[in-house]
């Protein structure tokens, strides 16, 4: 497998991963990013060679930047990517009761 090919196939495992940590399908993910579910599956098979307007798309879908989709993160449970992703997604204020909640959990624990 070339560079390119293995670069893809990394991306599509990615797309694959946050859809499936949301808890959405490709029909979800479709109707997010303005492309189709088949065009979608066979980008998270490393098949297709997804334009930058399609990245942008698929980030958009995913509710993530573009470049941290491009980049991935350390790899983190499916659980803890679903609460990264509601948190960034959620309001400043839910953000910062959230914030609180979890000082003051972590504050008991220790």
């Amino acid at each position: 497998m070339n560079a390119i090919a293995s670069q893809l196939n990394d991306f599509g495992r990615e797309v694959r991963r946050r859809r499936q940590a949301l808890g959405i399908t490709l029909e979800d993910l479709a109707r997010a990013s303005g492309l189709t579910p088949n065009y979608l599956g066979s980008i998270e098979l490393g098949k297709r060679d997804p334009s930058l307007s399609t990245l942008e798309a698929i980030a958009k879908g995913l509710r993530v930047p573009v470049g941290e989709l491009l980049g991935g993160t350390r790899e983190l449970s499916p659980s803890s990517l679903e609460a990264a992703i509601l948190y960034d997604g959620a309001p400043p204020e839910v953000r910062s009761a959230v914030t609180e909640i979890l000082h003051a959990v972590t504050r008991k624990k220790r």
